[in-house]
């Protein structure tokens, strides 16, 4: 019987140890690795079964390549990089790993934060240059008993909102999906958006990148915001407007920004936010600790293991396909 071809696009950001490959060959499965920068890719994947997939980009010109493709297996919960839309009209369902790395991501979400609360990084600068208590640094901002207010209130959010509470902050939250019971279970004010920019010191998003949440955070959003607010991104960079938001920042009309993702990652060399002592910025890495990355790579191994063997994968994005 032929082997199974399962094409893996990002085998250096997630590469598969002898377990994972010894699943995918107990399934009769072969793993071919492609790269991003491959422009043979369409021609390589055409006969593809499966496509294990992390940051490479999906258009729907590839997807239209995949001629038997069974099954693509993202590593990770969002597929804003996978036109899943082109992919359901061929009949190919979208697999993912949802909240793999929900206390990882809570956990970057208040690194940023509190580096942004005590100006971490122009403190550390001053050390290193010889300047102890430079007047330079200028007051930190108080953590306790201020208010967080979080956009979006899933799974992250909530594990955010925890911390919150051990901080003693009061707790505001904008979810049209979220009742008002589960909100109050969270010890959190469920309230509209512009209630919640209004009145929060700390704002964190939590929402997926879709065309109702592209660029959710403006220049009339940021508008908003306390002058002493500080906004912390760890969702998907679309939601904020980048330019505006450094705009913000060099005008001091708002205290700080912790970033863990970026509209273009990695960021442009141009990027103004790159050049600005108010941000913080990760690399979009919060859920490469070792368990998580076990999580997620073991789960998208086994969704491809699922199909190709006639079964259906646990988590779907597209689940309309399997009715097929």
């Amino acid at each position: 019987m032929p082997k199974f071809r399962v094409i893996h696009t990002d085998p250096d950001l997630h590469p598969l140890d002898d377990t994972l490959l010894g699943l995918l060959e107990q399934g009769n499965a072969e793993v071919a690795l492609f790269r991003s920068d491959e422009k043979q890719f369409p021609a390589g994947a055409e006969d593809a079964d499966a496509i294990l997939n992390a940051d490479f980009k999906l258009t729907a010109a590839l997807i239209a390549s995949l001629h038997r493709c069974r099954i693509i297996s993202r590593f990770g919960t969002g597929v804003d990089n996978i036109d899943v839309e082109a992919a359901t009209a061929r009949g190919i369902p979208v697999a993912n790993v949802p909240e793999f790395c929900s206390d990882e991501v809570a956990n970057r979400a208040w690194t940023l934060l509190l580096a942004c609360a005590s100006h971490l990084l122009p403190a550390d600068l001053s050390v290193r240059q010889g300047e102890w208590r430079s007047p330079k640094i200028v007051e930190t901002l108080q953590i306790e008993g201020q208010t967080l207010g979080l956009i979006g209130f899933g799974k992250i959010a909530r594990a955010v909102a925890k911390r919150g509470r051990a901080f003693g902050m009061k707790l505001l939250a904008h979810d049209p999906y979220l009742s008002l019971a589960v909100a109050q279970q969270e010890g959190a004010t469920l309230c509209d958006l512009e209630t919640l920019l209004r009145n929060s010191d700390f704002i964190s998003l939590h929402v997926p990148s879709t065309p109702d949440t592209h660029r959710l955070i403006n220049a009339k959003t940021l508008e908003l915001m306390k002058p002493t607010a500080v906004l912390v991104n760890t969702a998907r960079g679309a939601l904020v407007d980048e330019a505006a938001l450094a705009e913000r920042l060099q005008q001091n009309l708002l205290a700080g920004a912790g970033l863990e993702v970026f509209d273009l990652e990695p960021p442009s060399p141009s990027n103004p936010l790159l050049l600005s002592d108010r941000v913080v910025l990760t690399p979009h890495s919060a859920a490469h600790t070792k368990a998580a990355l076990g999580r997620v790579r073991k789960s998208c191994v086994e969704a491809v293991v699922r199909v190709l063997s006639g079964q259906r994968p646990i988590h779907v994005v597209n689940p309309s396909v399997l009715e097929n």
